[in-house]
């Protein structure tokens, strides 16, 4: 493996936990909208429930999915060089991703702003097959789910490329999913006591804390490969 092990994907884990409370804003409507589309249908407590965790388990197998796919490309890239070198070398790239990501959290700077304006335009594409999706059924919150893990997100694209920088399909696709389980609990949070748990993830205490640790494990993640590059 490259630059997956059980570090990065903690570390990827992190990066979700503090992309949810720093983009609830954002998913944190739309989480909450599909809880009340989920109730609207008729749908008890219990069911309801049932849709907002099966939106988010679409939700986060679609980050599997493009995890697999950049994974596997990269994968095929690193295969063509020396692969301890390269394995190094994607530890340092994959740092300074997630240091960057940190930043974002911290001081709420985007520098991926151009990919979100470019997905922007993919997700406007997408966005027809969403509102076709009939709400009710666990399918139908299945595929929503799966269409919502394709939103524009400048965070979800700085951890696609240390996905891509993991070493193969499976591992890109654990780091996205580390990613994914890390937003789970506040979105879904989100989703069943809305406005109430939007105020709580949004506090500035919070975001200082995970933007902190997701920090740390970026400048590790940064400081690893050194001795090895050093040898060559």
């Amino acid at each position: 493996m490259a630059a997956t092990g059980p570090m990065s994907l903690f570390a990827a884990f992190v990066a979700g936990a503090a992309g949810s409370v720093h983009c609830l804003a954002m998913c944190g409507g739309l989480s909450g909208a599909l809880g009340m589309r989920a109730r609207r249908s008729g749908a008890g407590a219990g069911k309801a429930f049932a849709h907002t965790v099966t939106y988010q388990a679409g939700r986060i197998s679609s980050y599997c999915i493009a995890g697999a796919l950049v994974g596997a490309f990269g994968g095929l890239l690193q295969s063509a060089a020396d692969f301890n070198r390269v394995a190094a070398i994607s530890r340092v790239v994959a740092g300074v991703v997630l240091v960057l990501a940190a930043v974002g959290v911290l001081f709420e700077w985007r520098p991926l702003r151009p990919m979100e304006i470019l997905g922007g335009r993919v997700w406007s594409r997408m966005a027809p097959l969403a509102r076709s999706i009939p709400s009710s059924g666990l399918r139908g919150a299945l595929l929503l789910g799966m269409v919502w893990g394709w939103l524009p997100c400048g965070l979800i694209y700085s951890m696609l490329l240390v996905a891509a920088l993991a070493g193969g399909a499976a591992q890109g696709a654990a780091t996205m999913l580390s990613f994914g389980i890390g937003t789970a609990p506040t979105v879904v949070a989100a989703a069943l006591l809305s406005g109430l748990a939007s105020r709580a993830a949004m506090t500035r205490g919070l975001n200082v804390a995970a933007g902190s640790l997701l920090l740390l494990f970026g400048l590790l993640t940064m400081l690893a490969p050194f001795d090895v590059l050093s040898h060559h």
